[in-house]
């Protein structure tokens, strides 16, 4: 009974081997129809990937394209710091790659976007002709004008066929990065606007160094003849000067090279006035001249050459008269000013409109004027000179009303006629009375009177004339205002009034509307017999007929794409979990 039970066993096993050795044998003639997709890319690459160089020199970079096919066209963008690579071109040369000019003739355009710190570049083919392959499609070669690192960013890649359409898919590109040798150097100070006396702090922890070394020492000249070492250290500065104090940073890194980077800090007080412009049409025109009773407005321009915040007070006389601050931005102020305070950062100015003083000229008799603008002395200010600005101007007869708008009267002064004269006085060319109802000149020329306004109702703009007995005149401009008060509101409605008379009769209306059809009629006799009828309908479909013979075969399918490599790998590893399978069978002790 046991060799019969052996005998069992061993035909099980030979079996199972034969099942093994099956297996292997569809493995071995399956695998090699598997084929492994592997498409290749257009990748467009910075080359080399890396690349050194120190301030003064120059190194140049390739932008190539390998696995390309078909390709007619291609235009990329590449950015880069300014700051430590240039930017113009020249000094930057571009030059095209032979990728696709060995094929054809070519044109290819270049556009820097300065502020995107990025250049654009393309070329196209000519011809109706492709490059594929490997190959170099522009050089480019910079000036390294600081030290510092950076990436060579490529992006937005485009590539065209010889029918304009895009290549697609485009995998992202393989960027550049760029270091120099020698360490970057750069400090900062506080505060931003250091003075005499205060304590400035120096901080140069921004310095590094591109290569991964360490930055070993940083050595200090502050302008002054005073040095220091650290990288943060204090210092204080005991005078102002027009010149700026040359503050110098050197670092030395890990490897004993040594980069120098220099500011100038400037300590300075100088508040300038820079110009005087009076004016009578807000500045439409400048004016010298005036009138009595104009209000001349003058304009002062402050700026602070300095280089430190200043507050500061503004004056402005006409020879000892003072003349008030009146507007600011061209707006009024609340009241009258003696002076304007004023405070400007550095090279910061007033401008125009800003300090607006207005000289009421029916304050003063006509005459030459001298109008003087002065500005305070700040301290620790030494340049004062311009502190000061002075103009002439002149003031010729005139007339002013008091007021100059108005309805019902005003009061009319003159300055600068005939003296002793008679005046007569009119209202948009015609003579009205006056109060007194005589009006003559004193000894200097001058007459003071107050007229009624003739046109109250009439709201608009009229001329007042006043001209003396040797044909001296002068004119102001009074206007009259509308008084009308606002539409009152709307009445109660009143009540219902009379019936009226009985009106004509009207005309005839329009013909009315057609009447609905009446009821049907009866049913007539039959008729004869008819024609014979149209041919009727088809029938309905009959039984479905028996199987034809089967059709000859039909051409081969196209052959299949090639299986995705994971099919590869299920199937080699469901292959080994059978033969694992079957060996533990074998080897397995029966029970």
């Amino acid at each position: 009974m046991e060799n019969q039970q052996d005998n069992e066993v061993k035909r099980m096993k030979k079996k199972i081997l034969y099942l093994i050795l099956f297996t292997l044998l569809i493995v071995g003639l399956t695998f090699p129809r598997f084929t492994v997709a592997s498409p290749e890319e257009n990748v467009v690459s910075v080359d080399p990937a890396t690349v050194t160089a120190d301030p003064g020199e120059s190194f140049s970079i390739n932008i190539t394209i390998t696995n390309a096919t078909d390709l007619n066209a291609w235009e990329i963008k590449l950015k880069w710091s300014i700051a430590v690579l240039g930017f113009s071109f020249p000094p930057i040369n571009i030059t095209e790659g032979p990728f696709l000019s060995n094929e054809g003739s070519t044109e290819m355009y270049v556009t820097t976007i300065q502020m995107l710190e990025t250049v654009q570049i393309g070329a196209v083919l000519l011809e109706n002709v492709t490059a594929s392959g490997d190959g170099t499609l522009v050089t480019l070669e910079f000036p390294v004008v600081e030290a510092g690192n950076c990436t060579l960013d490529l992006y937005e890649i485009k590539l065209f066929d010889a029918n304009g359409d895009p290549i697609t898919p485009v995998p992202e590109p393989v960027d550049g990065y760029f270091y120099t040798t020698k360490p970057f150097a750069s400090f900062t100070w506080m505060p931003d606007e250091p003075d005499v006396g205060v304590v400035v702090t120096f901080n140069a922890s921004a310095s590094y160094d591109p290569d991964g070394g360490t930055i070993d020492s940083y050595s200090w000249d502050f302008g002054d003849g005073d040095t220091d070492t650290g990288v943060v250290v204090n210092h204080t500065y005991t005078a102002t000067r027009f010149d700026p104090y040359i503050v110098n940073l050197t670092v030395t890194d890990d490897e004993t090279d040594v980069r120098s980077h220099t500011e100038e800090l400037r300590i300075w007080h100088d508040i300038v006035i820079a110009d005087v412009w009076p004016s009578l049409d807000w500045f439409d025109s400048i004016n010298t001249e005036a009138e009595w009773g104009d209000e001349l407005l003058i304009n002062i321009a402050m700026v602070n050459l300095g280089s430190v915040t200043d507050t500061f007070n503004v004056t402005l006389n006409a020879d000892g008269n003072v003349v008030p601050w009146r507007y600011e931005d061209f707006a009024p102020l609340d009241a009258d000013l003696p002076y304007a305070t004023v405070t400007l950062g550095p090279d910061e100015g007033t401008g125009l409109g800003w300090l607006l003083f207005a000289l009421d000229t029916e304050r003063l008799t006509l005459g030459n004027y001298t109008l003087t603008a002065t500005a305070s002395t700040v301290p620790l200010e030494t340049e004062t000179a311009n502190n000061v600005w002075s103009i002439n101007i002149t003031i010729t007869r005139g007339i002013a009303l008091v007021p100059d708008i108005g309805i019902a009267a005003t009061t009319i002064m003159g300055a600068g006629f005939a003296a002793n004269s008679a005046v007569t006085v009119t209202w948009d060319g015609t003579s009205i009375p006056t109060v007194p109802s005589s009006v003559t000149t004193d000894s200097d020329g001058s007459f003071t009177a107050i007229i009624t306004v003739p046109t109250q109702t009439e709201p608009d703009d009229y001329t007042v004339n006043a001209t003396d007995g040797e044909g001296n005149w002068a004119t102001r401009t009074f206007t009259v205002v509308d008084m009308t008060g606002p539409e009152g509101p709307e009445g109660p409605e009143g009540p219902e009034g009379a019936e009226g008379p009985e009106g004509p009769e009207g005309p005839a209306g329009e013909t009315g509307a057609t009447g609905a059809t009446g009821a049907t009629g009866a049913t007539g006799a039959k008729g004869d017999k008819g024609d014979t009828g149209e041919t009727g309908a088809t029938g309905a479909k009959g039984d479905k007929g028996d199987t034809g013979e089967t059709g000859a075969t039909g051409p081969a399918g196209e052959e299949g794409a090639a299986a995705p490599t994971e099919y590869l790998w299920a199937s080699l590893i469901l292959a080994i979990v059978a033969i694992l399978i079957a060996v533990y069978g074998i080897f397995r002790k029966p029970t």
